[in-house]
């Protein structure tokens, strides 16, 4: 609509429009399928397959039983954000949330509390990639999604995950092992502490790690074999563990999370990726156990 179609409008077309702008993105449609809401608002750093991981993800939903809303989040500037229509009753049209988001995002604490009230009622949330990096000033978060981000493994590089658990749905189609290329992450093992500020922050925005990863809190599906994978000019230890995806039950609900996802080519290439995937989001919606 232009200036000047605007100018030319009548009173009830500006209401119209005023209705329209106040109407929350892409609510999502009534059926009989689980609803998934995906969000991929960037507050740091927009990955280039957001995009991709919109569509795929929605094309996941029309096979695998279940609807998608989406909002195209990641095309929407940091300072232009208005995530005011993410309420308690705007969520419970959904029965689980998907989050490749990150960074610090406009919400209230009471809009985070909701999520956090949304999966401890018994709906699920799913975790991509940079989710990790979502809500560093809401420690609570990061203790429901299982931890922050610490650094990156690296970009493009073949990594051996082994699967520690094979009858998970977003597991048991692989086997004992599974070489592929992606981009990993390590996670905080320690919280930030004032006393010693330049510990335990992310290495790529310096945010202060609020809570520690520890497997205690989460059951883990794939974790990097340091045995088998090259490690040269990678930020590992042999020793180390890195743990890739995992769930966990949240009071009622159900807490699903894969480090997959900064490749477009992961979204639009890799089935046995999309399988993973699509295992961890029927299970978060209670489609499969």
């Amino acid at each position: 609509m232009t200036i000047s179609m605007l100018k030319a409008g009548t009173a009830a077309t500006l209401m119209t429009l005023t209705m329209v702008l106040m109407i929350p993105p892409a609510l999502a449609q009534q059926s009989d399928l689980p609803r998934l809401l995906f969000l991929t608002y960037a507050g740091l750093y927009a990955h280039p397959s957001l995009a991709d991981a919109e569509r795929v993800v929605t094309q996941l939903g029309q096979t695998g039983g279940f609807e998608v809303t989406t909002n195209q989040g990641y095309a929407v500037a940091r300072d232009a954000m208005d995530l005011s229509y993410i309420t308690r009753e705007y969520l419970n049209q959904f029965d689980a949330l998907m989050l490749f988001t990150n960074g610090n995002l406009p919400m209230a604490d009471s809009q985070k509390q909701a999520i956090l009230d949304f999966v401890t009622a018994g709906g699920g949330l799913i975790g991509t990639h940079a989710a990790v990096l979502t809500f560093y000033d809401y420690a609570p978060f990061g203790e429901m999604l299982g931890g922050y981000f610490k650094g990156a493994v690296g970009q493009n590089r073949l990594v051996v995950l082994t699967v520690e658990d094979r009858d998970h749905p977003a597991t048991r189609m692989l086997g004992p092992s599974w070489p592929v290329v992606d981009e990993f992450y390590r996670f905080g093992t320690a919280a930030w502490n004032p006393a010693t500020p330049d510990a335990n922050v992310d290495e790529l925005f310096g945010l202060p790690i609020p809570v520690a990863f520890s497997r205690e809190r989460v059951n883990v599906l794939l974790s990097i074999n340091t045995a088998l994978t090259n490690l040269e000019g990678l930020p590992l230890q042999a020793d180390g563990d890195y743990p890739q995806a995992w769930w966990r039950n949240y009071g009622d609900g159900r807490v699903f999370y894969t480090a997959f996802g900064h490749e477009p080519d992961t979204w639009n290439y890799n089935k046995v990726f999309q399988a993973h995937l699509l295992g961890g989001i029927r299970w978060a919606l209670g489609l499969e156990n």
